[in-house]
């Protein structure tokens, strides 16, 4: 029944999201970082070495940094353990996830499985994935930032450890701030709040250049970046407990941000349909959501002028999204001790150094930014900032596929000039309809 439901959750999204050609590669094989040939593979595993599998999606500015991983794992466990580490094509939104779904289905999945963070309380519950609890130590556990602990928790079980974080900072062109004499946030506690950015939006908005840039996408972007202001409203999208979105997903608060978030649309500050570089290109003086990887990108536009500052706020307190890869043990691993040993070491400080060196995404591990100094300079100290102190994991719900989804079909209707109490009451009684058949599943 778990698997079941899993593919259900899965299929709801896509159509709800309208995901169109997924990738269904199998992927690249990784054995060459530890020049092994496949004849000397099956020569190992007679000999008593123990082989671990692995997947991660294919990111092509994350491989060469788990290539050199997999590489020093092998190295350094040799005639122990043996990591060979398979990058399946993402495609659209799910088609990682599909995959996922059909070697469940099957019983053929990896020792070791990567995951987008906020699909973990699905593959926990759907029993895709095992709880690591009693293999972290206390000193690995106090080592992680506390977002990504709470983001591979499920009831009350660690279910897995990240690789990296990922975190958006409020971008804006300089050019133009200076021009109408904007403030600069100079701490966190002097953030923009959203009823300032829109005045700021207002004020500076022309035919040729919208006042801000709200849609990085219009799938999984859409409760990335936003859901933040929700929670800086005291309007979580979802019960702590992940049971529950009416009441929730649909309260006064949540509407009263949602209705917020309209007005930029309704009255022309911002784009239903951005270009993908509209923020680099001079055609939006502020762009709401973006990623520490992106700032290196800025080098291709030598006409930008840019600045950046903490995420707006909607309440008293910031809050900072969060959330990004991480890695579990499936169901299908035979072997989880040995499995955990290359958990630990893909996941270990000096691995999560190097992916953020790479990809240019926050380390997940505090012992990581000692004595380093990119995470201690403007602007990377803002997003650290936000990671230590204000982030927020995104829901926290078996049905997370079928939530984010629906979320993002709500507020596309209500930036098109839907009403927002009517547009987040049906995905209240959606979402929660779709939680009791997950409930039912499981009997």
């Amino acid at each position: 029944m778990k698997k079941r439901y899993l593919a259900l959750a899965m299929g709801t999204a896509l159509t709800a999201a309208l995901v169109a050609g997924c990738g269904s590669g199998t992927g690249s094989t990784s054995d060459s970082a530890s020049g092994t040939s496949g004849e000397e593979t099956n020569q190992e595993a007679e000999s008593g070495v123990k082989e671990i599998t692995m997947w991660y999606q294919e990111n092509a500015s994350m491989i060469p940094a788990f290539d050199q991983r997999v590489a020093d794992f092998n190295e350094e466990y040799a005639g122990q353990y043996h990591l060979t580490i398979e990058y399946i094509p993402r495609g659209s939104s799910y088609a990682y996830e599909d995959k996922v779904n059909s070697a469940a289905s099957a019983g053929i999945l990896p020792d070791l499985l990567s995951l987008d963070g906020p699909n973990l309380s699905n593959y926990a519950a759907n029993g895709i994935i095992i709880p690591i609890t009693d293999y972290v130590s206390e000193e690995s556990k106090e080592d992680m930032l506390p977002s990504t602990i709470l983001q591979n928790t499920y009831q009350n079980d660690l279910y897995a450890v990240s690789f990296n974080e990922a975190v958006s900072l409020f971008f804006y062109n300089k050019d133009v701030f200076e021009a109408h004499g904007f403030r600069i946030p100079a701490s966190m506690d002097e953030a923009y709040t959203l009823d300032e950015v829109y005045e700021m939006a207002k004020e500076v908005a022309t035919p040729e250049m919208a006042g801000i840039k709200i849609i990085m996408n219009k799938g999984e972007g859409l409760i990335y970046g936003l859901s933040p202001l929700f929670d800086s409203a005291g309007a979580p999208l979802i019960s702590e407990d992940g049971t529950k979105t009416e009441g929730y997903i649909n309260s006064d608060k949540a509407v009263e941000v949602a209705t917020s978030l309209q007005r930029f649309f309704t009255e022309n500050l911002a784009n239903i349909d951005p270009t993908p570089t509209e923020f680099q290109d001079g055609k939006a003086a502020m762009w709401i959501a973006g990623n520490t990887g992106q700032i290196p990108q800025f080098e291709d536009f030598p006409d930008l002028n840019w600045g950046a500052s903490w995420l707006p706020r909607v309440g008293e307190n910031m809050v900072s999204n969060c959330g990004s890869w991480t890695l579990g043990i499936s169901k299908d691993c035979k072997d989880p001790d040995a499995a955990y040993v290359a958990l630990e070491f893909m996941t270990n400080t000096e691995s999560t150094r190097l992916y953020g060196e790479v990809g240019g995404y926050p380390p997940a591990r505090k012992s990581a930014y000692e004595d380093n100094t990119q995470w201690d300079e403007y602007p990377y100290n803002i997003a650290k900032e936000q990671l230590f102190e204000a982030a927020v994991p995104r829901p926290k719900t078996p049905v997370y596929t079928v939530l984010t989804s629906k979320y993002a079909e709500a507020l596309l209707d209500i930036f098109t000039g839907s009403d927002p109490k009517e547009s987040l009451d049906a995905v209240a009684a959606y979402v929660d309809e779709e939680y009791a058949r997950f409930v039912d599943s499981m009997q």
